[in-house]
């Protein structure tokens, strides 16, 4: 990535977060699937950029994310997501995932989101201490979120993004997040440059999920 990135994005996505809580504790039993990841599935999103008002404008920058195979991982079988987080770069980067009895895992162990556990923080970020440290908690339960391509019951996996101190530029708490859609997947993903108000958000425009 390059340096730049790594430093004005606050968090590019939560695939990518350092987890301090391990995915392979017991976890409750899945009540319903918000993840879809099934060989085949695919989602269409739309990039918007936000202003510092929060006022969100469309742009004409789509992406194509879709599940391509599952490969087996330490003894685990993880789906391939091929994505591109906020069509912030040239091509996809490809994302091992699993669903863990509604915890979403990463390849690497880390809890990226739940669909039962909305009190713990399910992982802290501390990929760039400099800059700072996010918390990782689900929010957002039940609630009905509208994208372009209709209205969903979601969960929210939100990260707090704490500036670390001193904090010379006097920067403020502010938040990333990803929205999944019950039956559907992920209908939504939102960040921001670290250093300045302007937000990216990507919102879902069609899908088809087996």
């Amino acid at each position: 990535m390059n340096k730049w990135l790594i430093m004005i994005i606050a968090a590019i996505s939560i695939l990518t977060q350092s987890c301090k809580k391990d995915s392979e504790t017991s976890a409750p039993v899945q009540k319903a699937d918000y993840y879809q990841l099934k060989t085949g599935n695919y989602w269409i999103y739309q990039q918007f950029d936000i202003d510092t008002n929060g006022v969100a404008t469309p742009t004409p920058h789509y992406d194509s994310a879709f599940i391509e195979k599952d490969t087996l991982i330490r003894g685990y079988t993880y789906q391939k997501l091929m994505e591109n987080p906020y069509v912030l770069f040239p091509s996809q980067s490809a994302f091992y995932l699993r669903d863990s009895s509604g915890y979403l895992v990463s390849s690497n162990g880390n809890i990226l989101a739940s669909s039962t556990n909305f009190t713990d923080v399910l992982s802290v970020d501390t990929s760039h201490t400099d800059l700072y440290i996010g918390y990782l908690q689900m929010t957002g339960k039940d609630s009905v979120v509208t994208t372009p391509a209709g209205s969903f019951q979601s969960i929210t996996p939100r990260t707090k993004i704490v500036p670390t101190p001193p904090n010379p530029a006097n920067l403020p708490v502010r938040y990333t997040f990803d929205v999944y859609g019950k039956g559907i997947g992920k209908l939504k993903m939102h960040t921001f440059f670290f250093f300045g108000g302007i937000g990216f958000e990507t919102r879902l425009v069609r899908y088809k999920v087996n």
